[in-house]
This record gives structure tokens, sequence and C-alpha cells, in this order.
């Protein structure tokens, strides 16, 4: 199973259907996202092959703006007529959508692609061959999680996906982009039981190459994040560190790239508007989007508007130095795209936003971390995460983890609640560790925030 349609021909596609709209509407902006994804992963269930799935997904977003007035269709496929008869009617509709003179599509820029980076970015033997081919991995994946730990009765599920996809973006002021990359990944739900207790754990690792995937790490933290909270209890109210596991730590960081967006900036949705130049965070608190990282999973040259992206450090040491822009909240705000505009799919506009987003990571191991925690808790499960108020800043959310207590995991914590604000938490950012870990497009090493009330 191949991609049959190669970024030439979604170029050639793009290109005849820019052509046609110049035609059609000489005064108009115009730009093309089109798309091509071809999907296949497989399923166990407690052993026993239970889903293969193979799936092919291709179309085209398209945006036309003309006297301020910007639309945007999309349609399902890449056939001429499809997509023309879109454009029609997205062109009849525009003189009824309201002005904004923000509405913009960005000039093209010239972008260097390093080609190092470019093959971490592409595995040519995923989608190779039949998908049966990677059952004996994950069977292996299972027996290994068992191994791990004594502890561990059932392997629940072990499943294992891998997609490529092929990206176009073209626009009538000279954006032309043009992309391909793979990603695989393969996860894993243990049991296990204590004392007539049952808990349940998981794990995963992900990757852009099939030689990216840590089968072993990923039979360990199963194993780990299963058997840790066994025979948990709760402990009384007091001030403690808290220390956060890369695993539950995505969702905080995904809180505060949300309130790094500049639309979110401008509509007055952010704790961080107005923060420019301003501390927020202890001097620990640097948070990098990478969007340039070597096999990163959300790597890429352009953005979702076709603009050179580049490093950024939007919070250096705690201080705002940043936000994420695409074209039309950089038109609001008088600056340059910063190659930040990302898309869920074709199906959707292009809007600010993070890539490969991260808490730069420290000197100490995370063992040395943990012998220097007195009092705290490494947390394993955070529930409640996305309820935080993005403008407050406030939350409250249930935590379940292992006591630290003078250096040494010391036994399971439940029923845990965790209350504060975002600043605060960032202020008391005291530890940062050296093991940082990708779960999805946000990552963080183990880190540790001192003296907060767990009650």
């Amino acid at each position: 199973m191949t991609t049959a349609l190669d970024a030439e021909e979604l170029r050639d596609v793009g290109e005849r259907t820019l052509d046609w709209l110049r035609r059609e509407a000489p005064g108009a902006e115009a730009e093309l996202y089109l798309s091509r994804v071809v999907d296949r992963g497989l399923e166990l269930r407690e052993g026993r092959l239970e889903t293969l799935h193979e799936s092919v997904e291709e179309g085209v977003g398209i945006r036309v703006i003309e006297g301020g007035r910007g639309g945007f269709a999309f349609c399902v496929g890449l056939e001429r007529a499809t997509i023309e008869a879109s454009c029609r009617r997205l062109l009849e509709q525009l003189s009824f959508l309201p002005p904004d003179p923000h509405k913009v599509v960005p000039e093209g820029q010239p972008a260097f692609i390093d080609r190092t980076i470019a093959a971490t970015l592409l595995d040519e033997g995923l989608l190779e061959g039949s998908i049966d081919s990677r059952l004996d991995a994950m069977r292996g994946l299972e027996a290994a999680t068992r191994r791990a730990d004594p502890r561990v009765g059932r392997v629940l599920r072990v499943g294992y996906g891998e997609s490529r996809g092929v990206v176009s973006i073209l626009n009538t002021r000279g954006v032309s982009a043009h992309e391909e990359g793979t990603s695989c990944g393969v996860s894993v739900s243990a049991v296990a039981e204590a004392a007539g207790e049952v808990q349940v754990g998981s794990a995963a690792s992900s990757g852009r190459r099939y030689a990216d995937l840590d089968f072993d790490r990923t039979a360990r933290d199963a194993a780990f994040r299963t058997t840790a909270l066994l025979e948990g209890k709760k402990l009384p109210t007091a001030r403690r560190s808290i220390v956060f596991d890369p695993w539950v730590a995505g969702e905080l960081l995904e809180l505060v790239a949300g309130m790094l967006s500049a639309d979110s900036v401008q509509r007055g949705r952010s704790l961080l508007g107005g923060k420019r130049g301003k501390r927020v965070g202890s001097a620990l608190a640097t948070f990098v989007d990478d969007p340039l990282r070597p096999g990163g999973p959300a790597t890429s040259f352009f953005d979702g508007e076709g603009v050179p992206t580049r490093r950024k450090v939007p919070i250096d040491g705690g201080v705002v130095r940043d936000y994420f822009y695409d074209a039309q909240t950089a038109s609001k705000d008088g600056v340059a795209p910063n190659g930040s505009a990302g898309r869920s799919s074709y199906k959707s506009l292009a809007g600010p936003g993070s890539s490969n987003f991260y808490l730069e990571p420290g000197a100490l191991t995370r063992e040395a971390l943990f012998e220097d925690t007195k009092d705290g808790i490494l947390v394993l499960e955070l529930m409640g995460m996305h309820t935080a108020d993005p403008v407050s800043g406030e939350f409250s959310v249930g935590l379940s983890g292992v006591e630290i207590r003078g250096g040494v995991l010391a036994g399971a914590v439940r029923g845990a609640m965790l209350s504060g604000n975002l600043l605060d938490l960032l202020d008391r950012l005291d530890a940062v560790a050296d093991d940082l870990s990708f779960y999805g497009a946000c990552a963080a090493p183990t880190f540790r925030v001192r003296d907060l009330t767990v009650a």
C-alpha cells in the first residue's frame, strides 16, 4: 500500500485550480491546501487480533478573499470538476460576508529545506507490504510488558498505526510549499492486581520512522504506570512539592501553548495577554517551540499557510517574549507572521498555534531530582486540567501518583486534589530533569514545582 499521488501531482492540481480562479475572479486572493493521507493499523485485545484498518483520505481546503470579504470551503477528493464547483459556490457567497481588512493570505517567502532534517521525517518502509508484518512486534511488546513486573496479570490492548501524508499549499501571492512525511506509533494498556485491587495503566511511543519506536521503554513504562498506583492511600492535607511525570505534563503544556496563541490574546481569552516582556514564571520556565526539530512529531519546513517555520522561545527564563501568529493575527498586531499557522486537516482554516512545544530540559537526571525531593508526589494521573480557566489561570484537578519521602518513592497516592493558579505554578518551578519525552506534539522532562497545597 503506497501513496499513489505524490507531491508533484498535488502541486499540478493546485496550480491548475489557481489559474482557473485567476480567470474567474481576477481581483481575488486565493489559497489552496491540498492533502492526501494514507493510514493503516491493527489492534490486539488480550492477545487476539481484533481490528485491522486501512484508509485513504484526500481533499482540498479553499480560501478566497475579495474586497476584505473572506470565505472558506473544502471538498473531499481532488477531482477538478468538484474543486471548481466548490470555488464557484464560494465566490457566489462572498458578497454576503462581512468585510475584514485583516483577512489576508501571506506573501510567498523562500525557505531553506534542510535535507538532514527532512530525512528524519520520512520512512520509505512504512506502508510497504502487509500490516500483518507488525504482528510479531506487537506480540513481543505484549510479552515484554508482562515480564516487566510479575504483578501485571493481563495486557488488555496493544495497538499500532502508521501513516504517510503529502501536503501542498499554494496561493495567489506566491506561496508554493510542498512536503511529505510519515509517522507511526504503538501503545499498550495493562492490568495489575494486588490484595484484591485492580489498576489499569498505559504507555505509548511514537515517531516519524519505525526505528524511532522504543518498544522496551514502552513495556517498562506501561508496567510501572500500572503497578505504581496499587494499594494507594490518601495523604493528609499539606504543602508539598509536586513532581510532574512527562506522561501527564503534556496537558499542562497544551494549556500554556493555547495561552500563547495570538488569537486567544487578541480576543482577551488568555492569561498571558499583555504580558510580553513581563515575567510570568521562574528562571527555569523556558518554553521552546521548534518546528525544525529533527524527527519531531510536528516538524515541518512550512506552517499551515505555507510560511517558512523557525524555532521560537515564546517564554524565555520565565519572561514572555512572543506569541504564535498566523497571517490574520499578525495583520491585526502589525507584525510579520512567524510561521505558526496550524491546521488539523484540509477541512479547517489555519489558526495560530504551537508545533513541537516543550519545556526546556535541565541537567538533573530524573533519579537525582527524586533524591533531591524530601516531601512530594510524583504525579502519574491528572484529572481535569482541561477545565482550567485560560483567562484567570485558576485550576482545580485531581491527581494520583507516588509519594516521595526523603528522596525515595514511598507508595501510591490516590484521591488527592491540587488547586491553584498557573502563574503561581510557573513561579514555583524549581527543578527540571534531562529526560525530555514527547507524547504527541507537546513535551516535557520530569519537573518539580515546590510548595503547593495538596488536599
